[in-house]
């Protein structure tokens, strides 16, 4: 299926292999792997959308059981950032925004959520210095996971007194207003 939503092994690699390995039981390895992500076994190309979601939300269940799935969720894409610096393209991306700053990263976001996944589309809309709103087509399947990959990406790109609002358009589409100081501040 050519339209199909997919995940691509790097995120898994970040999150799964680089970020979460010390934390995973041996229980949930096993119901990842049913699920249909077996980490044990070369990395597939791709992920269906769907596996990705149950993933996420039995990880987030797992590690955070005394979260809602929401804030368990968000947790994790913070990991995820956390796991993509580690690689070698994630921490020259990582180094290339800190150096461009955060507007021009934010303008970049589309094209650095398709390094992990091939559906994700993003507007920016300006308005302010150190003030924007970016909307997502995100689905609310992955409600939490953007705002926690956001908050930790700008972190790492230099935003100071960052603040991160989201507003559900849809099942389909969300919008993060996001506000920051500039680094002279």
């Amino acid at each position: 299926m050519r339209d199909e939503r997919v995940i691509f092994s790097s995120s898994v690699d970040s999150l799964y292999r680089k970020a979460l390995a010390p934390s995973l039981t041996p229980e949930l390895v096993d119901r990842l792997r049913a699920r249909g992500m077996n980490l044990h076994a070369p990395l597939l190309a791709a992920y269906p959308f769907a596996v990705w979601v149950d993933c996420l939300e039995d990880t987030a269940r797992t590690l955070h059981p005394d979260q809602p799935v929401e804030q368990g969720r968000r947790l994790l894409g913070r990991r995820m950032v956390e796991g993509y610096a580690q690689t070698l393209v994630g921490g020259a991306v990582l180094t290339l925004a800190r150096v461009v700053g955060p507007m021009r990263s934010l303008e970049r976001m589309q094209h650095n959520f398709r390094s992990g996944n091939n559906y994700t589309e993003t507007r920016l809309t300006v308005l302010g210095p150190s003030q924007a709103d970016l909307w997502f087509n995100e689905p609310q399947a992955l409600e939490g996971f953007v705002d926690g990959v956001l908050e930790e990406g700008m972190l790492r790109v230099g935003m100071q007194k960052f603040t991160l609002h989201r507003t559900r358009h849809s099942p389909e589409s969300a919008t993060y207003h996001l506000e920051w100081s500039d680094r002279a501040s």
